[in-house]
């Protein structure tokens, strides 16, 4: 896994500026630098609603301690050696990590390790847990430090884990608060599913089914709201059962899920903004009013469903808009 951060926000050898930062803006209560001489110190962050996400490199071994937080966080190697310990347990940092929140968390990291963190909010995890289950959850999680359900579960976590950081590059993409919104949703359910915690279980059960009233009700929720965020906290609200249970059988009844439907419903505003478009209207304004901050797969999505690209169908307008014109009367 490549580095996804294209640059630092701090890049410094000055240790005391990074202790300073480190127990200021993290929290840190122990920070231990045995050959300073050496130290060359990288770090970038980003916040989003329910999570956040950062780079740590320090360019030599060091050892770095936090309190208790009401944070899940996992980790992601760039390359190197390290570890990790949490809840009394020590792992390599080599390969992905997740650590409990309400536990201290002390870091080694090797002189060649970088890594990706991302923090999780307690509550949003709790929140989006009793939406799959459709059973309230009030304690925090517990996860096993170093164990995951699936390697494709994980790969799943991990790409989605890139696009948010992408979110975080204006040369890469624009950001969308509507799709950045869903997006953290997504990651939050994709982390339930791939780590292994007392409800790992009951995730990978198969769950019940619902009638057809429930599903055209989460479709006339999307088709109102498409506009604005929609979560899978929304739609078990509206829907009155468990996320799971919707999921699969709007899915059985559709062919796809409540959240393609959302971007089909959205690209079909998109063809009707383009088709019927003001003078100024463009292909990036419109991809961008309907919730698609990539431009590349807004194309390729639209190209799937309307048979052309989005250009082509502002530009079928484009001549009958010049005719009807004042200047060409």
């Amino acid at each position: 896994m490549e580095s996804l951060f294209c640059c630092a926000d701090v890049s410094t050898s000055d240790v005391p500026q990074f202790e300073h930062l480190l127990k200021s803006g993290f929290g840190a209560t122990g920070f231990d630098l045995p050959d300073q001489s050496s130290a060359k110190l990288r770090h970038s962050f980003a916040q989003f609603h329910d999570l956040e996400v950062g780079f740590w490199s320090f360019g030599t071994s060091i050892n770095v301690g936090f309190p208790p937080k009401d944070k899940a966080y996992l980790g992601l190697a760039l390359h190197g050696k390290g570890t990790v310990t949490n809840g009394g347990k020590t792992v390599s940092a080599d390969g992905p990590t997740l650590a409990s929140p309400g536990r201290p968390l002390n870091l080694h990291y090797g002189a060649d390790l970088e890594k990706i963190f991302v923090g999780f909010k307690s509550e949003a995890l709790k929140r989006q847990l009793t939406a799959l289950l459709g059973t309230p959850i009030s304690r925090d999680l517990e996860f096993e430090l170093a164990a995951f359900t699936s390697q494709e579960m994980t790969n799943g976590l991990v790409g989605l884990i890139r696009l948010l950081i992408q979110q975080t590059d204006s040369r890469r993409s624009v950001t969308v608060p509507l799709a950045l919104r869903e997006l953290e949703d997504a990651a939050i359910v994709q982390l339930l599913f791939a780590s292994r915690h007392k409800f790992s279980e009951q995730l990978l059960q198969k769950p019940s089914q619902t009638t057809s009233n429930v599903i055209a009700r989460t479709e006339q929720f999307i088709e109102a709201h498409w506009d604005q965020p929609i979560t899978m906290e929304m739609l078990t609200e509206i829907a009155g059962v468990s996320g799971r249970t919707l999921f699969r059988s709007f899915t059985k009844a559709r062919g796809y899920s409540p959240m393609m439907f959302a971007r089909k419903v959205r690209l079909g505003c998109a063809h009707k903004l383009l088709s019927e478009p003001a003078a100024d209207t463009t292909v990036t304004g419109v991809a961008l009013a309907c919730g698609f901050s990539n431009l590349g797969r807004f194309a390729q999505d639209y190209w799937n469903i309307f048979g052309e690209l989005p250009s082509r169908t502002l530009n079928l307008q484009k001549p009958s808009r010049s005719k009807n014109s004042p200047q060409a009367l």
